[in-house]
């Protein structure tokens, strides 16, 4: 555990510029926002990408940011400023204002830093800012480039969900590593089209149920940040190979492995665990995100996660973790169209939550996190959290591809945002169920 004084000192020697598009995008070029965009407004992603000394050799802040003037030209709308209609319903201005770029120093190793295993210091590698109170002085990415005092360096972003989910900004990044090799230079502009129009005005479908998923919330103007009734907190732990075949085979023995996907297994465990940590306020709700397995499409950003609600009738924390699981599979109600509509039918003018608003599960297992390269390396390691999260909380659940088992299976790495108070109470009950070790905790 590191200090407050000494985070202080971690991370030092910072300097703000910008980036923008190689190329004029065209005047009066909007980006029109979908339902499903506003419905995730009041929520941002936070990356950290970790670079050892060989990824970097050779590499300058000015190559970084040379290579972004090219990538920006096909993600152009990353760069614009939000506005708001006379109705009130935002969209994105594409008017090249440009990505806020980061430079920074830290007195750690990159190993140093990954061995403390202390996830809430990554936010000193992640210059985050919300967007407004003036909507049209606020970058929707900011980028910051750590060099580590090992050669090494970590890319840490903020990136504001409305303008796409986890999965289009891994492959937005992830193309952005291509011109950084010099594999991608210019091509023509891409002006994609929108989805959808400025000016909505929907009814609902007959017989359209209102999303359990979606919570409506009080509105919070141009600063777009949610308010909590208590203070969250941010936890992750790792999981070995070895634990995930452990636990798999503990609730499903050999012969049922293959039929109940790990992620649903552990959150299962999950579930339960937090049930047990809410002392009698268990969840009986909760929602599930998964990639939509047709996006994100080359060069288009999009929120286009598969959003499903699942329901418990009975006890979480008496229910058999086999029966938890299988009802996470086969009962999951995709609220996608649901949410779309309600947010649509005010004209997306006012604030919706929909991580906590619900407990949510998050599901990062197939996300191409580590096809990020810089000079043919790939990341040591990639931590991602959410910003943004209501009170009842979120789980993410990522890819650990540095630890691999003989089986084929991966670690994980298991990112927790609950109140203060469940997360004290949740180590516990993670502790009992043999998930973490008294020294595997990242606090």
């Amino acid at each position: 555990m590191v200090s407050c004084r000494e985070d202080q000192n971690l991370v030092y020697d910072i300097k703000l510029s910008s980036a923008g598009t190689g190329r004029v995008t065209g005047s009066d070029v909007i980006h029109e926002l979908s339902g499903m965009d506003l419905a995730m407004k009041l929520s941002y992603l936070k990356g950290v990408y970790f670079f050892n000394s060989q990824a970097c050799q050779g590499l300058t802040i000015m190559q970084i940011k040379g290579s972004m003037f090219y990538w920006l030209n096909d993600y152009h709308t990353v760069c614009g400023r939000f506005q708001r209609t006379e109705a009130g319903r935002p969209y994105m201005k594409c008017n090249d204002c440009g990505v806020r770029v980061v430079e920074a120093r830290c007195s750690k190793t990159v190993d140093e830093w990954l061995e403390t295993r202390d996830c809430s210091l990554d936010n000193l590698l992640i210059y985050h800012s919300p967007i407004g109170p003036e909507l049209f002085f606020s970058p929707s990415l900011y980028m910051q480039v750590t060099k580590f005092k090992c050669g090494g360096m970590s890319l840490g972003i903020s990136w504001a969900h409305i303008i796409g989910d986890v999965y289009s900004a891994s492959e937005c990044l992830n193309s952005w590593g291509q011109f950084l090799a010099g594999l991608k230079s210019y091509g023509p502009l891409k002006l994609t089209k929108s989805p959808t129009g400025l000016e909505h005005s929907k009814s609902p479908s007959v017989g359209t149920t209102e999303p359990v998923s979606l919570k409506r919330v009080d509105q919070v103007g141009d600063l777009w940040v949610t308010a909590n009734n208590c203070q969250m907190e941010t936890f992750s732990f790792h999981l070995s190979a070895s634990q995930v075949s452990q636990l798999h085979s503990r609730i499903w023995g050999q012969s049922g492995i293959a039929k109940i996907p790990f992620f649903e297994s552990l959150c299962a465990i999950m579930w339960q665990c937090i049930a047990k940590a809410k002392d009698g306020l268990e969840p009986k709700v909760v929602t599930l995100c998964k990639k939509d397995p047709s996006n994100p499409k080359d060069g288009i950003l999009s929120n286009s996660q598969i959003i499903s609600s699942v329901k418990a009738d009975s006890s979480v924390v008496d229910a058999d973790l086999k029966e938890l699981a299988t009802l996470l599979v086969d009962q999951a109600t995709e609220e996608n169209s649901q949410i779309d509509e309600a947010v649509e039918k005010d004209n997306g003018v006012f604030d919706y939550i929909v991580y906590g608003a619900n407990l949510t599960f998050v599901d990062l297992e197939e996300t191409n996190f580590y096809g990020l390269e810089w000079n043919g390396h790939k990341p040591e390691a990639v931590h991602y959290s959410i910003q943004g999260v209501g009170d009842e909380g979120a789980v993410m659940v990522l890819p650990w591809p540095k630890d691999s088992g003989t089986d084929g299976n991966i670690g994980r790495i298991v990112v927790v945002t609950l109140p203060e108070n469940k997360a004290v109470k949740l180590r516990f009950e993670l502790r009992k169920n043999g998930l973490i070790l008294e020294d595997d905790i990242d606090s």
